[in-house]
């Protein structure tokens, strides 16, 4: 009898375990699908490096000294050259993704502005990343800022009519319809539909409700959606010429409360509890949810009604560096970040990539590097599933050492201290209700913790004050 490593059988055992092996591999990537996500720009064409920073970094004085980066502000919005490298970057890192968002606010958050305004915003962001990514398919959708004025989206409007000679080749005449009513549309993707929607019309901002002529579908665009969901639901497999059984929700704003200033929500409640009401209903069609609008990184829960976790909406951090003034917000580091996924929509990991602006404005060359895995920041094993997701916020909330991480990287490692007292709430609430009246709920409970800390110390200092 031969030893096993002269032994033919085993040899050829061997050979065919590795041809197997390689054969699993190949189809894997295969079916690997990348998906690059680009929000928020904020391009401010009127940054300049003589600006005053506490004025969104623009000239009070023409005498100034140059004293801000040429790359932006932490402060203001992105100029120019930073957007421009945020691009090349993401360009450099992944040459040929399989497909791209491009999540919308490409105007900077001044007062004022016209169509004008917008629109060379529109034609400057356009022109970079389709002459940058030629070959590969980018769905574009609006951002609040990019109308005239800011936060006021109304139906059949300029804004979609001058957009759609700049996206029409992407988009299909066959979405020409929804886009010129409503600014949403629909694309067949490899084995999905996008459906990519245009929620600033959901807005609590938006200026422009007064004028919908239906104010419970503002556009037809809860129908269209609803449409497509059932569409899905009914196709007799995954995938056919006719149908496919996932769709892949894409957005601005996504439904819930902005996570760092406590009660702060964006959509009417109506609308959010609409929306939530049908992604609840179609969870099992939905396969990626995916917006930006925060300029933040985290994620939202969806509970049907039992409390059980049915779906996972993301929110991408954004190119801006923008100084937020709201309660517990600030400013955070330009980055992007690519979702990979097999090309039925299971994401096997989330991956964002950053660059510390300090950096790059002492040396032009900085290039934006790795920052962290979902899967490896959060010890997941297996795809990011709503399930999985639930079950890191469950351990965020006892253990504080994976919680600082999470607050690491919710601002993209820009000065991240850990939230107490009700913006710890606002957190933990907003990342597991995307409902309003349970996030409510839950937000009592920090407000009563806070209550119930704070009378001890006036009953000491009232002791005190009575001993002297």
């Amino acid at each position: 009898m031969l030893p096993n490593a002269c032994n033919p059988q085993r040899i050829g055992f061997q050979t065919r375990r590795m041809a197997l092996r390689l054969l699993i591999l190949a189809v894997a990537a295969v079916d690997a699908y990348t998906v690059l996500h680009l929000a928020d720009f904020h391009l401010d064409v009127d940054y300049s490096t003589k600006g005053d920073a506490s004025k969104m970094c623009h000239v009070g004085n023409q005498t100034a000294k140059a004293t801000l980066g040429s790359f932006g502000d932490y402060m203001c919005d992105s100029p120019k050259p930073l957007v421009q490298h945020a691009i090349d970057e993401a360009k450099r890192l992944f040459p040929d993704p399989d497909l791209l968002l491009w999540t919308g606010d490409n105007t900077p958050h001044v007062d004022g502005y016209d169509w004008n305004y917008v629109m060379n915003a529109m034609n400057t962001t356009t022109t970079l990343l389709f002459s940058k990514f030629p070959k590969t398919q980018i769905l574009p959708t609006f951002g609040n800022h990019d109308y005239a004025p800011a936060n006021a989206f109304d139906l059949s409007s300029t804004l979609y009519s001058r957009t759609w000679d700049l996206w029409s080749k992407q988009l299909g005449d066959q979405n020409k319809a929804t886009f010129l009513s409503g600014g949403y549309y629909k694309l067949r993707l490899k084995n999905a539909t996008a459906v990519v929607l245009n929620t600033n019309l959901y807005y609590n901002a938006n200026k422009a409700y007064g004028n919908f002529t239906d104010k419970t579908d503002p556009a037809g665009q809860f129908a269209f959606m609803e449409a497509e969901l059932q569409a899905a639901e009914q196709c007799p497999n995954r995938v056919t010429d006719n149908c496919t059984s996932q769709v892949h929700i894409i957005a601005h704003i996504g439904p819930g409360v902005f996570e760092r200033s406590p009660n702060f929500t964006w959509f009417r409640p109506e609308y959010n509890e609409k929306f939530l009401n049908l992604t609840t209903r179609y969870a099992n069609s939905i396969g990626w949810m995916i917006f930006g609008h925060h300029h933040t990184d985290t994620f939202h829960l969806i509970k049907d009604q039992l409390g059980n976790v049915v779906q996972l909406a993301l929110m991408a951090p954004s190119v801006t560096p923008w100084f937020s003034d709201l309660p517990g917000a600030g400013a955070n580091n330009p980055s992007f970040r690519t979702y990979e996924t097999d090309d039925y929509g299971k994401i096997s990991d989330i991956n964002t990539y950053y660059i510390n602006l300090d950096d790059l404005n002492k040396n032009a060359s900085t290039p934006f590097v790795f920052e962290y895995s979902f899967k490896q920041a959060y010890g997941i094993f297996g795809d990011v599933t709503p399930r999985k997701m639930s079950d890191v916020l469950e351990n965020m909330k006892k253990n504080d050492s994976l919680f600082q991480t999470y607050i690491n990287y919710n601002s993209v490692l820009w000065k991240p201290a850990m939230p107490q007292g009700i913006y710890r709430g606002a957190q933990l609430c907003s990342m597991e209700w995307s409902d309003y009246p349970r996030y409510d709920d839950c937000m009592k409970l920090y407000s009563h913790a806070a209550q119930k800390f704070t009378i001890p110390i006036f009953s000491l200092l009232f002791y005190v004050l009575n001993q002297l």
